[in-house]
């Protein structure tokens, strides 16, 4: 007689700090107290000191320290390799000097004459000017988000009004700037309201400030009273970001951000007072932080390919200013930045965008390309690979130069996003980007070899420029493990998937995790098919927190409704539950096969294991999926192993399309014309029953849009194996009939790889 899983679940056990982490933990705590009695009722004025004074005189023609070239000659040559950019920069641009913002999903919205730099203005939630420490940031039930007023204080739009002069020379875009400039630094005296809450805030305020002005020195805008008031704002940024680096448990983000600023301040102006030890301790407490939190094969410990994203962002950017002021960077840190690259060219899809694994709050350091998509602003990560191309693939240190782009496969795999890169090193850029056109754009049928070809909408060039034999992406990215992320790359031609075999992150604290172990993403001929549905929002909606982030809401199995790892309370933490054993990796030209379980259902009663294998086909051009769900044996005393029934839910989120569920085969199809398809096939005695849901995906921060989940559920005896056919197609549904064959022809192939016969010789020859 079958046991019933009663699926009940324990609470979350708390937080485990590491022990050596107590002390650093208690400290920190003890200082925000101290801070928040002790702080001052009112804020100070500012005072522009006399040295501040000599340097706004001098700062336009220093020579040294050096920052990158931002002249409108440079402006001008970005305009002709990418002129509806320039053209779309100049129209925001507009929308700026109107107040008129898109923040973290707003929409367009009008702030009106003066702006309120203090305000949630999605919910009109306002904080008052008091000192940081003594504000309340987040409420227990949401409402409101704090996110909105520091994303607008971040600056990131004032580099955009520095673009714009650049290309044009408007006087009217650099008194913006100034204006905004000026009012926000008297709306927000140091230290006081909630713009002053973050350190992460600060720091890459900082570094937009920076970018911002530089952009319009040469502008009548920029005087030299301004120049001292920001100059003086920039160095309370300073003093205030070593004051407050965010250095408790668990590291992350925001202390690399922390340190980035830091970098910046003191790398740049050496004649601020404290400029020296900013710099010492910036940088080399960020190369401690590297080698703490990014994994040896190049993943940031988040579990977040977001943050992963920001990390990178961040690194490089420091890289590049160490580089134009010769600041040495060691040899484990450029291996490091190496491999964070290389998982970027491997983790982009065919369609240029990456798979929104874990948390994602749209976070930036610098925004310097211009997306007509905001999502595309978001999720295309390949500007970091032409950056990264011309930092560390170069002939000398003063010169890029040229390269064998197949030997690291960045400048390819970055595709047309350049942008950055010509912000940076507009020469260096040019001529790298114009080599890998050349390179990767085939020779048009019936053109002569003196004919002119348009290359890109700013780029003409001689046909004999152009090759027969294009270098595609495929030649430079292939399969991937990254084994200490837990992350695996299934690819081949138009096919990308992704798995994600991690733990929770962060050492244990699971901060930007998902619930996630296990799922997986697909893409073929150039569109999403299965995704990760993002992650929406963060304080402002717990419920919809809680729900982005749930095992529901991933393309993995789920026991019951219980989680795989357990929520605790906490919007920022999830319990590592699940462990990840991998049993095989195995790439082949023929195929790829993945085979791994966790023990998140562990702690049930009784424990279960969930295995998961995967098998990409390349030659029938499908995958396969095999989960297996087992009962934990009680005792090693030969007590045999109770026969369980459970229910069992297989979650698979689509890409916006038209879904339709297929009764007779038990099947899963969506269908377009001329578009790629994907149909869910069960093969076997499959005891699950397929049904379709309404649910959300979002494509950005406080975004969210409908999209069809299906769901294969139902009550089963374990051991259960289940065995589907992710079968992905151009055009009309293909017989089913033949496609099952297909997959049956697969699943033999799969078992055939799998037979310790066949697994041995594998090995043998590897």
């Amino acid at each position: 007689m079958a046991t019933t899983h009663t699926n009940k679940d324990r609470p979350a056990p708390p937080l485990r700090i590491p022990p050596k982490a107590l002390p650093r933990v208690a400290w920190q705590r003890l200082i925000r107290e101290v801070r928040k009695r002790t702080a001052p009722r009112k804020p100070t004025v500012m005072k522009v000191g006399t040295s501040v004074e000599e340097l706004a005189k001098q700062i336009r023609s220093r020579q040294s320290p050096r920052f990158f070239g931002l002249l409108s000659e440079h402006a001008a040559m970005i305009g002709q390799f990418f002129p509806e950019p320039m053209w779309a920069t100049l129209d925001e641009a507009d929308q700026i000097c109107q107040h008129q913002f898109d923040i973290l999903g707003s929409g367009k919205v009008d702030l009106g004459k003066e702006i309120d730099w203090h305000i949630d203005f999605k919910t009109g939630h306002r904080w008052p000017l008091e000192h940081h420490s003594r504000l309340t940031l987040t409420s227990p039930i949401g409402g409101f988000d704090v996110k909105v007023p520091w994303e607008l204080s971040r600056f990131h739009h004032g580099v955009r009004l520095g673009q714009a002069y650049l290309y044009t020379l408007n006087e009217e875009y650099a008194s913006e700037l100034v204006t905004q400039i000026r009012h926000w630094i008297q709306s927000n005296p140091v230290e006081f309201g909630v713009n002053w809450a973050g350190p992460m805030d600060a720091a890459i305020r900082s570094v937009n400030l920076i970018w911002s002005v530089f952009s319009i020195l040469e502008s009548e805008a920029a005087t030299d009273d301004f120049l001292a008031t920001w100059l003086t704002s920039l160095q309370q940024h300073g003093d205030y970001l070593y004051s407050h680096l965010e250095d408790g448990w668990p590291r992350t983000n925001h202390l690399i951000a922390n340190l980035t600023g830091l970098i910046y301040l003191g790398i740049l102006f050496p004649e601020f007072k404290d400029a020296a030890r900013w710099k010492e301790v910036g940088l080399k407490r960020l190369w401690e932080e590297i080698e703490r939190q990014i994994y040896p094969d190049g993943v940031s410990y988040e579990a977040s390919t977001s943050y992963h994203r920001l990390v990178t962002e961040m690194l490089l950017s420091v890289a590049s200013l160490c580089l134009i002021n010769e600041i040495p960077i060691p040899e484990v840190i450029v291996a490091r930045l190496r491999s964070m690259l290389d998982a970027i060219l491997y983790y982009t899809q065919p369609d240029g965008m990456a798979p929104q694994i874990g948390d994602a709050d749209d976070g930036r350091l610098h925004i310097l390309t211009y997306h007509d998509d905001p999502a595309r602003v978001v999720n295309d990560h390949r500007h970091l690979l032409a950056l990264g191309s011309l930092v560390l693939e170069r002939e000398l240190p003063e010169w890029a130069g040229y390269i064998d782009p197949t030997e690291r496969g960045w400048a390819v795999g970055a595709g047309y996003e350049w942008q950055d890169a010509f912000w940076f090193f507009a020469s260096d850029a040019a001529a790298r980007y114009s080599d890998i056109l050349f390179r990767t754009i085939e020779l048009p049928v019936g053109v002569g070899p003196d004919d002119w070809v348009d290359v890109t909408p700013g780029i003409r060039v001689r046909a004999s420029a152009l090759t027969r034999h294009p270098l595609t992406v495929q030649d430079v990215a292939s399969s991937r493990e990254m084994e200490a992320a837990g992350l695996y790359v299934l690819r081949h031609d138009a096919y990308h998937m992704t798995i994600d075999a991690g733990d929770v992150g962060q050492n244990g604290a699971g901060g930007h995790a998902h619930n996630d172990v296990l799922s997986l993403t697909a893409t073929a001929y150039g569109k999403p098919l299965l995704i990760d549905p993002g992650s929406y929002l963060y304080t402002s909606n717990p419920e919809m927190r809680n729900l982005f982030r749930s095992t529901s809401y991933h393309n993995t199995l789920q026991v019951g409704e219980a989680e795989i790892n357990r929520f605790d309370g906490d919007l920022f933490r999830l319990t590592p539950d699940a462990q990840v054993t991998l049993h095989r990796w195995i790439s082949d030209p023929a195929y790829d096969l993945f085979d791994a379980s966790h023990n998140g259902y562990a702690r049930l009663t009784p424990g279960l294991i969930h295995r998961r294998q995967v098998w990409f086909d390349k030659h029938l051009k499908l995958w396969l999926l095999h989960d297996q769900v087992s009962v934990i044996a009680p005792s090693e005393d030969g007590t045999p192993i109770p026969v369980v029934e459970t229910e069992l839910g297989l979650h698979f989120h689509f890409a916006p399309s038209t879904v339709q569920l297929d009764r007779q085969n038990n099947a899963i199809l969506c269908e377009a014309d001329a578009d790629a398809n994907l149909l869910l096939l069960p093969l076997g005695e499959f005891p699950l029953k397929a049904r379709l849901d309404d649910g959300w995906f979002s494509p950005r921060y406080g975004v969210r849009e409908p999209g069809p989940v299906a769901k294969f559920s139902g009550r089963v005896k374990l051991p259960c194996n289940l065995v589907l056919l992710i079968y992905p197609h151009q055009g009309h549904i293909p017989d089913v009939q033949t496609v099952r064959n297909v997959g049956r022809t697969a699943l033999l192939n799969m078992r055939k790889t799998l037979s310790p016969h066949t697994r041995a010789a594998s090995l043998n020859s590897r």
